[in-house]
């Protein structure tokens, strides 16, 4: 956007924000407006504050010196008073929108953009963000903001499955559902991650957790006395994991839970099969093994 599209932008949401507070030409905002007009928005600034202190506490005052801050790149302290002006006049929304989503798009591609477009849509939700969810996600995601997250994550991911970025998003949307308690939800993000992108890197990271996520499962099983899932749950690890020290853990979880079971015959199989396919790197897994074998032993079982 040229300048001169911009100033005429400008004169447009301070003639809105005068319509809406009420005022005809004269006095704080009339100024105020003058400097906006020309983007200066430290005056903006300067003026509007003058007339807050003054006690002329009304929200287009705020809004005026929450636009003049963003338009001074001080983001966090313009989005509250842009907060404050919209709480106390609803009205004041859609402008607040337009400025936000202009200055977003003076800087693409940025953090700052991605932050100013989340706060534009917060005030006019039928924006459409395009492509940009993905960027305004991630925004959400630093900030923990992770149902936000979840919900950008997902969109994005659903209309451009195709996009490179796509890969990260669904490693984060898995985090985001970790975060949010959503177990389930959170493994069927992983699953596709690793399905979509088998050699990728965030695939490589989420396999792994999907193993550790498995194991965590079955132990919790375990610790809730529902043996018959545990002893699912760790042979399918056993089977399905590539690495060898959570195998090894796993194995000696399926021997407990058989144990636990009352299939001492079972159990022993499992710890045996720990012994034997110890390559020197099992440590303390082999002589935990070891040390049930022999208390299976006493009991009779060889």
């Amino acid at each position: 956007m040229t300048r001169r599209a911009r100033v005429a932008r400008g004169v447009v949401v301070a003639a809105a924000l005068l319509a809406l507070a009420g005022c005809g030409r004269g006095g704080s905002l009339h100024d105020i407006q003058k400097a906006f007009e020309k983007e200066d928005y430290q005056e903006v600034v300067a003026l509007s504050r003058h007339a807050l202190r003054r006690g002329e506490d009304r929200p287009a005052l705020h809004l005026y010196n929450g636009l003049g801050l963003v338009g001074m790149g001080r983001d966090h302290e313009g989005f509250d008073e842009i907060a404050t002006a919209v709480a106390g006049d609803d009205h004041l929304a859609q402008r607040a929108a337009d400025f936000l989503w202009e200055q977003a798009r003076s800087q693409p591609g940025s953090d700052v953009s991605a932050r100013r477009m989340r706060e534009a849509v917060r005030y006019a939700p039928d924006l459409d963000l395009g492509r940009n969810r993905f960027a305004v996600a991630d925004v959400c995601f630093a900030e923990r903001s992770y149902a936000d997250a979840a919900r950008l994550y997902q969109q994005a991911v659903a209309q451009y499955p195709d996009t490179a970025a796509c890969e990260e998003a669904y490693a984060r949307l898995a985090e985001c559902w970790m975060e949010l308690q959503e177990p389930d939800k959170a493994r069927a993000t992983m699953e596709t991650l690793v399905e979509k992108y088998p050699k990728g890197r965030a695939a490589g990271r989420a396999a792994a957790r999907l193993d550790d996520f498995s194991f965590d499962q079955a132990q919790a099983a375990f610790d809730a006395a529902e043996y018959p899932r545990a002893v699912d749950l760790s042979l399918a690890l056993v089977e399905s994991t590539a690495n060898r020290s959570l195998q090894q853990k796993a194995r000696y979880l399926l021997g407990q839970s058989y144990e636990a079971a009352g299939d001492t015959a079972r159990a022993y199989s499992a710890y045996r099969e720990i012994i034997s396919s110890d390559r020197g790197d099992s440590g303390r897994i082999v002589e935990r093994a070891r040390a049930r074998i022999a208390v299976l032993q006493e009991a009779g079982l060889h």
